[in-house]
């Protein structure tokens, strides 16, 4: 090494130079140079009175290399915000406005369903009634407090009970009786939900939602947050009608040798009709908002769009498959047993309600008939796949017969989930919009549909359950008391569903994609 001020040679490893002292730069960890041009090399001691840059001699940098120290300044990461979404750009007024008019329509909607069936429901109370008398002269007469020639016509369901239904909620009775001095509790738990009821309220607020989408402008998280407003009002009042809803019949008779009372109520649960409500008023209305505002056109073959598409579909199907079924075979038996003729209304919620029945057998879901009470016990499941079975095995005639009908009645279905089959590769088929089939994005399709199903499962099971408080000197034990349960399983329908449509709809998917390559080779 040379002196960069004097030209003379410093030894390797000395920091100054001896002939003048000039400190010398040793640093490793070169970065930037200096602003001064030293006389002589470093390298070499050629003189550099020229200031080059480079050494003259043997082409060396000149200029001092010194490390290069910085502070990196911090950016400021703004933290998550933990506030509420912006409300700010919503019409908060109209959502309000959409909600009391969905509430309105149902309202009205049950009270036209009510009148319509109140001829019905008058004629079955006075059969009940007939049949319900206890003792020689009838208490239930002594109850009414109306002698022996007049019953009470006043229907026990009213339009707040069809209110109820539409949102496929289930009714809790309870009774309460007093017989010498001694108490009874019990009470029966009703689950009767009617698919076609529930069309009033997606109506209802598919039509709001609807207005709302066309009057505001809006992105999507709007929107939701705009429907989520609207569900919480629609539940809050149908939860309010829940209260109300229902109703309650108190009696009591006092004689010289006994004393007895009987209150009975019919009661629907508040927080589950508001939870019932806020879910549906939620999703329809977000539906109807998208419908509105032309969004959803833009959401070409979504898995939501798909989902609730193939299940109107499929229900529709079935529907009318029923109807043919039943103006084909069903009616000329009816006819034999006296049935001449059965109420438009009636037969509108049979058929639908068959029609769901069917569409969900053929997604592979298993109808179950369970029967209990006074020590027996039998179980009635029916699926496409492995047919009837009936626990446990029984010999009766009429039953071995049924079963023999249910064997040809298996090969129909089975041509049947033909059906099922071709609107789930048809849904795979409009989702697959690039060369690479999306899984997630089909998976997503299944899982909507699948939800959607066993929602409407868990609505539309029929169940009769009682339960009483031990009844001291009574033959009837706890376990003897009637049960009736006529449905699908919830769980058991989500996941077949799921697996049916989403295996299905990967097909669909395939077929396109090998179309589309197809047409290109071409």
């Amino acid at each position: 090494m040379y002196c960069t001020t004097c030209g003379n040679e410093v030894p390797f490893g000395d920091n100054y130079c001896p002939n003048d002292g000039t400190f010398q730069q040793h640093d490793l960890q070169q970065h930037v140079t200096s602003g001064a041009t030293p006389k002589f090399c470093s390298d070499c001691g050629t003189s550099n009175t020229g200031e080059h840059l480079y050494c003259i001699q043997c082409g060396s940098f000149q200029l001092t290399l010194i490390p290069f120290k910085f502070e990196r300044t911090k950016e400021k990461v703004s933290a998550p915000s933990q506030a509420l979404p912006d409300l700010s750009g919503i019409n908060k007024k109209m959502a309000l406005l959409c909600a009391l008019l969905a509430f309105l329509m149902v309202g009205i909607a049950s009270f036209i369903i009510a009148e319509s069936f109140q001829n019905q429901a008058v004629s079955i109370q006075e059969v009940i009634a007939e049949y319900a008398r206890v003792g020689q002269d009838g208490i239930l007469y002594d109850f009414y407090d109306y002698g022996d020639s007049n019953l009470p016509t006043d229907p026990y369901t009213g339009t707040t009970d069809y209110w109820m239904a539409t949102h496929l909620l289930n009714s809790e009775v309870s009774f309460d009786s007093t017989y010498d001095d001694e108490t009874y509790k019990g009470g029966v738990h009703l689950e009767s939900g009617y698919l076609i009821l529930l069309l009033i309220p997606i109506f209802a607020l598919l039509l709001s939602g609807y207005l709302y989408g066309r009057r505001n402008s809006l992105n999507t998280q709007q929107y939701w947050i705009s429907s989520l407003l609207i569900g919480a009002v629609y539940g809050g009042l149908t939860a309010i009608v829940a209260i109300f809803a229902g109703f309650s019949f108190s009696g009591e008779i006092a004689d010289d040798w006994f004393n007895t009372s009987l209150a009975i109520e019919n009661n629907y649960p508040f927080v589950k009709a508001f939870f019932a409500a806020f879910f549906i008023g939620t999703v329809i209305s977000f539906i109807g908002c998208l419908l509105g505002s032309g969004t959803l056109k833009s959401l070409t073959s979504s898995p939501l769009k798909e989902g609730v598409r193939t299940i109107t579909i499929g229900i529709a199907a079935s529907i009318v498959v029923m109807m043919v079924v039943f103006y084909g075979f069903i009616i000329d038996d009816l006819r034999l047993l006296g049935v001449e003729d059965i109420p438009t209304s009636v037969f509108v919620f049979i058929i639908a309600q068959l029609g769901f029945l069917l569409w969900n057998v053929l997604n592979l879901s298993s109808l179950s008939l369970n029967m209990s009470g006074f020590g027996e016990n039998v179980q009635i499941d029916f699926s496409t796949l492995a047919g009837m079975k009936v626990i446990p095995t029984v010999t009766d005639q009429d039953l071995t017969m049924l079963l023999n009908n249910a064997q040809d009645l298996r090969f129909y279905m089975l041509l049947g989930l033909l059906l099922p089959i071709t609107l789930f590769v048809w849904a795979g088929y409009r989702m697959q919009q690039e060369d690479a089939v999306r899984i997630h994005r089909i998976a997503m399709f299944g899982f909507v549909y699948a939800l959607l199903m066993s929602l409407l499962v868990a609505g539309t099971n029929t169940g009769i359950n009682f339960y009483s408080s031990p009844l001291t000197d009574s033959f009837i034990e706890m376990e003897d008391l009637p049960t009736l349960f006529y449905g699908f399983s919830t769980i058991g329908t989500f996941f077949k569903c799921f697996i049916f449509s989403t295996l299905f709809a990967i097909a669909g998917a395939y077929w396109k994609k090998q179309r589309n390559r197809g047409q290109v080779r071409t």
